[in-house]
């Protein structure tokens, strides 16, 4: 999936809303850049309508990614949606072992895809809504709700 597409799924999930919108995407320049021509992205000082947070490419311990999850919670005000977009293990042998090769390439371990991300936005308190799964099944993308 394109960075342009896998964008576009993440903001339609998000939905239309006027403001800014806070995109933590570190580990993954070319979304953040996708993400960014679509949306007006929140300042510092400003108040986000909603948030995209981005794991894929990255392995972050639970510790950095609750971190970071908690800032991003701190900003947004309550009711406000959340959309996670993190790797995702797929349900199909053929599909796992690509999703399996191409974590490898990055220097991923194959335990990656199979983190939680839904199970630890509720166990955060937010109020999970829906999971999209993209691209083959290897990317899942989370939306939640800031209670």
């Amino acid at each position: 999936m394109s960075p342009a597409g896998l964008a576009a799924h993440a903001l339609a999930l998000l939905g239309a809303g006027a403001g800014p919108v806070l995109v933590v995407c570190p580990w993954a320049p070319r979304l953040a850049a996708a993400l960014a021509a679509r949306v007006p992205c929140a300042r510092d000082g400003e108040v986000p309508m909603g948030a995209v947070v981005v794991f894929l490419g990255a392995a972050p311990g639970p510790a950095k990614r609750q971190a970071a999850l908690r800032a991003v919670e701190r900003r947004l005000p309550p009711g406000a949606p959340l959309v996670l977009v993190d790797h995702n293990q797929p349900r199909a042998l053929w599909r796992r072992a690509l999703a399996v090769l191409q974590l490898a390439v990055r220097g991923l371990p194959a335990a990656r895809a199979r983190y939680p991300a839904a199970r630890e936005l509720g166990a955060l308190g937010f109020a999970v809504e829906r999971l999209w799964l993209g691209g083959g099944e290897r990317v899942q993308l989370v939306r939640a709700r800031r209670r």
